[in-house]
Parts: C-alpha cells; structure tokens; sequence
C-alpha cells in the first residue's frame, strides 16, 4: 500500500486589514450574454484570495449558479491510492483525476460564502480509500466520522469531540488496515472496513489503554507503541484484537523499558524508531529525551540525549520528530525569532548531542516521503527536498508563494500555491500546472471565446471548459475588459450590505430596463456585525505565547496583550515579541497582586505611580508606549480603582462574563468558550479573556491552546473581531 506525507497549512502573512468584506471585480462580458468576474474575500480567519467566477445570463438574471473555475488550494488530500487530488476550500470540494486529467467539483456551496473560517483538517488513510473528519454539531464540538472515499458511507467514532483546525485525535497505520482513535480518556482500535460494513466487534472489546491519542504511535506497519505512566509498550498490530478480548489477562503488548519520568498524555508527545527500541520523547512542548531499550523488559531506558528548548533569540513554536535510515531521530523545531514576525526551522540530529544541520529561513512544517527517505518543505515561495540521512538538497521548486503541498509518491508532489496547483517531479525538476488558484483577472479571447486569466508577472493561461483545468500560454495581447454589447452593461457599484465592498450589477439595455445585482445577498441591508475584542493577559509566564503568535497570524486577527511588570521584567524578548508582531498592547498594573485584598490599602497615588511605572518599564523594554487601557489584576476591581484610573488618564476594561481560567483552572474549553459566547450575546459584544501562561496553578487544558476553536466560534457567531481601539 502507499504512504503519503501530507502537509496542509492555513498560511496568512498578509497585513492586517483595514477592513474586511467580499469584493467584486474585473468583470467582462461577451456577445453571448456570459459574464467573467473575479471574487475577493479579505475576512478575518482565512488567506485573502481572488477567484474567477463565470456566469450566463438569460432575461437578465444569471442562468443558474455562477461556477467558480478556479480551486485554491486551503486543504488538500490525496485519495484511491494516489490517483485523485482532493481541493477543499471555501466554496466547496474539487477532485483533480490522474487518469483523465479533469477536475470536477463534487461538492458546491449554494450561496456566495460571507462568513468565512477555516476549512476543516481531514485525516486520510495512506491507501486513499478512508478519512476521519469531524462532522460539527455546534460551534464547539462535533461527531469524529469514518468515512469511505469510494461510496460515501459513514460511521460515528465518537461523539462530543472538539473542533480542530489542526489534527484529529486519530492516527492511521501506515497500511490503513487499522484506526487508532481517542475516546472518553481512553485509546481504541478498529478495522476501517469492518466499522463501515457493521461487523466490527463490541468497542469495550477494542481498547488499547487509558490515554489520548498522544499516547500511542504507529513504528511500522507491524509494531503500534504504548506508553502508559512511565512504561513503554510493543504491540503487534496481528495481537490488537487479543489484547482487546484479554487484555485484563495477557496485559497491554510487550513492555520494552520504563520511562524516568511520569508521561503525562494531555501535554506529552513521544515516537519512536521501526522496532520500539528507541524513543523521543517531548515533554509539555520544550524537553526533549532521546532514550533506548536497554533491554525488553521493565528496566529503565538509557538515556541519550535530554534537553530543554534554551534559545534566546527565539521562542518555540512546535516541533517534530522523524527516524532516518539508521534508525536516529531527526528533531525539526519551528520558531518564532522574537526580532521578527517570520516562523523559521532549525534541524537537528539527536545523539549524545545534537547535531545542527539545517536551517530555513520563513519557514512553514516538514512532511515526509511514503518511503521515508525524504523530506520535503516550503518557505516563502520556494519548496525544498532534502534527503534525511545525508541532508543534502535533492530539490527546489520557485516561482510562487507555496499554500499546501503533498507528495504523490517518492517522486512526485503536489504543490498547491497561491497561483496555481502544480504537479512537480523531484527528479526531473518538471512542475505541470494541473489548474489556477487565484487570477488577477480573467478576459474572454475575442478570436474563440475561450477564457483567458492574467495569473500576474505576464503569466497567462487558457481554460479548458470540458476539463475544467488550466495550461499556460504565450499570449502577447493587451487585454481590455468589456462592460457592454446590447443588450447588457456590467458594473461595480456601492452596496448597503455590510459585508460586501461592493456589489456587482447587470443593467439591461433592452426589452424592460431594469438593473439587479448578480448575488441577490450582496445588496441586502445588514446590521453592523457585533464587535468582539480578543485580549492575552500575561501575568508572569509566556508559556502559551508562542502558540497565540502562531494562531493570530493563521487567522489575520490582530489581538490585544494586557501585560504586566512582572511579564515585562521576567520576559522582555517575549514582550518586544508582540510589538513587533504589530498587536495592541495595553496595562495589567506593574504588579500580580490582587488590588482588593485587605492586606494592603490602596489609594490613588498608589494606582498613578503603578500604572506609571508599568509605562515606564515597557517604554524601557519596547521604545513604545502602552495604550491608555487598563485592569487590574485577576480583573478584581472596585470603584474607587476604576475612578483612580481615569484620573490617570486609563479607560478600565472588562470581560463579559466573570468567569476566569484563575478561578477554575479545571474548567473544561468548551465550556468556558460558550460562557464567552453567552457573555457576548447578552452583552451584544464585548471583551473575551484569555490567560497566556500560569505558573501558580496547574491548568492541563488551558485555552490558550484552543485559540483556534475559541476564533472559530466567535467568527461562526457573526462577531467581528477587533482590537480593544476599535472596540
């Protein structure tokens, strides 16, 4: 069976938008009543991108759908053995086929999409023939299915799961043959084949252990590693459903060492090498272990290598581990320079010490080869090859900035750009345009009426209508769009509905003049869209900042940092990490204390020269001064600290709901999200809180690292999502 390394990334390194809404353009009419305009969505939560429409007119109305003959590339998947190329994005799912070389469009949104998050990630099996997805049955949460890519059927694996927009809490054996999936704090297995057609066994019948999904990983096809608690287990995949019948008998596989520490599911990660003789293991996102089975039983792993993340340039984003030839882990660690707002990776192999032997300059997550032997990247508008033993460039393919991309073979990848979808050769250095992503606009050819697109940089393309796919050609024409020919005049004009630019109209010359949009939806009165505001508060601990950097840039957001003395003091890099990340940045006070306690009295002066000298530590740290916004504290307030503030010249601000991480550290995301959205609807906008880091509480779910579900469901709520100025 194939294996696919796959790699979708939701990637927005655009400015921060002035405003946000659906535009129209670059329309152009023919004789024949048809009309090519493009579509420009530049919202909150997603890449801005402009896509070709086409649509026929008939009595002055459109003729059915306008169809949009572009496919960005947001997700991508491969599917029946690497034969279909599947494009989602927001206006629905393409298929590209290998065999006849067509795209076709399976499934369409029915109106033009306004709000927009991102596309949710699918889980595909290495063979093509399955995936898993979560099926939304809120804003919050949804049912994990299995589903058939060959007859659509499908299955609930588990219900009442959290939306991602990263990874599913499953993991596939590089065979497919079986599923491991994450339930109710516990881990399961199943046969895809058997859970479609009705006869898999009793679930209570399926279960590895206790755990998530973190807690297990597929070394090869034959072997699924286990830890629980400080022990490592080797289960052959052939022995899964005896040790699900048995395994109060027989136990949990085979345990090949024990762990010198507690493995802790909710925050750990760990993989290993082909045979569970070697292991990586990564605690709460910063300590890396490079351990080995001194021998198969209960002893203690030997450890190798034990470090935690130290740079002080950088911090840390995410990491990945990966197995060359010879059995050694490979360490891939994205960062975020704190002098910069562009990610880069550094690549280490890990012995003794670790080894430094690459680094890439904006760069975006590695995905390796169905061999194993590759690893391929992008960065900015260029994606890499390098060999991971030797690590030696084999490859490099430019030209656009690089959206998704996903190997086909050991050969071949699909690389999905914000121009075009190409199909590139590793060996041969030869890219195929399959089709467009983006246009800048697109003309009718007046010699045949065939469709043609200025791609940018006197890069032009013909539309092949039967195939609905692109190929490139030499075209020397100045191209001038038409608005009219007798019967009709196209234009943009103003719309009142709030989330359009503007509105594209059709005017007809003859028979009853009349004038009517072509979208019906873009000139409907709207209300103002309710407003809320995403604020960080950083106490003394930057743990959860590198990931809310990260999260902010994926969706475009802009958000706003209360900081405290303590943070800035503790940590100025990370502090100067957010002014040069362009976010909003605003006073918690100069100290953690709570200004309510009755230990100490607080008088105004006590709250100017507090304030005061939380500007003045930050203008220190920064060259930049704070906004006149300000809390106190675990937002504990009184009047008379309120009056204090104003006096200083500060705006006080609060949330919407009292409900804080500090005072329920155990509170589960999903509940305190739909606290925030309940807050929100009564209050018709307003101030969501999210805590960056606690180093005086243990929180194992904190929300800060669910900061894509919590933008997700404001964003499905209809809010729009401001700084505190605009607020």
């Amino acid at each position: 069976m194939k294996k696919t390394g796959i790699l979708c990334l939701v990637v927005s390194l655009f400015s921060f938008s002035l405003f946000a809404g659906t535009s129209f353009g670059n329309p152009d009419l023919n004789l024949n009543d048809e009309i090519l305009f493009t579509v420009r969505h530049n919202m909150v939560g997603t890449s801005p991108y402009k896509s070709l429409f086409y649509a026929a007119l008939k009595d002055g109305k459109p003729d059915g759908m306008p169809e949009v003959i572009t496919c960005y590339p947001e997700q991508m998947e491969l599917l029946s053995g690497g034969d279909v190329l599947q494009i989602r994005n927001r206006y629905g799912i393409a298929r590209y086929s290998q065999k006849n070389g067509s795209v076709n469009w399976i499934e369409k949104s029915s109106i033009m999409p306004e709000n927009i998050v991102p596309v949710v990630p699918y889980a595909v099996s290495p063979d093509g023939k399955y995936f898993c997805r979560i099926e939304r049955t809120s804003i919050f949460s949804g049912n994990l299915m299995l589903v058939s890519t060959q007859t659509g059927k499908s299955s609930v694996l588990c219900e009442g799961v959290l939306n991602s927009y990263e990874d599913l809490p499953i993991k596939w054996a590089p065979d497919s043959s079986v599923l491991v999936y994450e339930k109710n704090n516990g881990v399961y297995f199943c046969n895809p084949d058997a859970v479609l057609r009705g006869v898999e066994i009793d679930e209570r019948y399926r279960k590895i252990g206790r755990g998530s999904i973190n807690s297990v990983y597929w070394a090869s096809s034959k072997f699924l590693a286990y830890v629980d608690d400080y022990l490592l287990y080797k289960i052959n995949t052939k022995e899964l459903y005896t040790l699900g019948l048995y395994s109060g008998i027989i136990g949990q596989g085979k345990p090949m060492g024990r762990l010198p520490f507690q493995f802790n599911p909710l925050t750990d990660k760990f993989s290993c090498n082909s045979e569970v003789t070697s292991a990586v293991v990564t605690q709460n996102g910063r300590l890396f272990t490079y351990l080995i089975v001194r021998s198969a039983s209960c002893d203690y792993m030997d450890v190798i290598y034990s470090r935690p993340y130290t740079e002080s340039n950088a911090s840390l984003v995410a990491s990945y581990i990966f197995w060359d030839a010879a059995g050694k882990p490979v360490l891939w660690q994205e960062k975020l320079p704190f002098d910069g707002i562009k990610e880069r990776g550094s690549v280490y192999k890990l012995d003794t010490l670790a080894q430094h032997v690459l680094e890439i300059e904006d760069s975006g997550k590695p995905f390796v080869s169905p061999n194993g032997t590759k690893a391929a990247f992008f960065a900015g508008s260029t994606v890499y090859v390098y060999d991971i033993n030797t690590w030696k460039r084999l490859a490099v393919l430019s030209g656009e900035k690089v959206v998704s991309a996903i190997w086909t073979d050991d050969s071949n990848l699909y690389v999905g750009g914000e121009k075009s979808i190409r199909k590139w050769n590793i060996h041969t250095n030869k890219a195929d345009t399959i089709t467009l992503s983006s246009v800048n606009a697109g003309y009718w050819n007046t010699t045949d009426y065939s469709i043609i697109a200025d791609a940018g940089n006197s890069n032009y393309y013909k539309y092949n209508s039967d195939k609905r796919t692109w190929s490139k050609i030499d075209f020397s024409e100045n191209p001038v769009p038409v608005k009219q020919n007798g019967r009709y005049r196209v234009f943009i004009g103003s719309t009142p509905n709030k989330n359009y630019d503007n509105a594209l109209y059709v005017r007809s010359l003859s028979k009853r003049a009349v004038t009517i949009p072509l979208y019906k939806e873009s000139t409907r009165k709207m209300p103002e869209k309710k407003k809320a505001a995403l604020v960080f508060e950083l106490y003394d601990n930057a743990d959860g900042l590198p990931l809310i950097l990260s999260e902010l840039k994926k969706f475009n957001v802009k958000g706003s940092f209360f900081i405290n003395g303590e943070f800035i003091r503790r940590y100025p890099a990370e502090t100067k990490q957010i002014v040069n990340n362009n976010h909003l940045c605003a006073s918690m006070f100069f100290t953690t204390a709570d200004l309510t306690e009755n230990s100490f009295v607080i008088n105004e002066d006590f709250v100017r020269r507090g304030l005061a000298r939380n500007e003045d530590e930050f203008y220190a740290c920064t060259g930049t001064e704070l906004t006149l916004f300000w809390h106190a504290p675990y937002y504990s307030i009184s009047p008379e600290l309120i009056s204090y503030g104003e006096n200083a010249g500060y705006t006080y601000v609060n949330t919407v709901t009292d409900v804080s991480e500090f005072k329920n550290p155990d509170m589960d995301p999903e509940k305190l999200i739909k606290k925030y959205c309940v807050g929100l609807e009564k209050s018709g906008g307003g101030v969501v809180s999210v805590v960056g880091g606690f180093s005086q509480s243990n929180h194992s779910r904190p929300l800060y690292k669910y900061v894509a579900l919590l933008i997700s469901a404001l964003l499905d709520s209809g809010y729009e999502l401001v700084d505190l100025n605009s607020l």
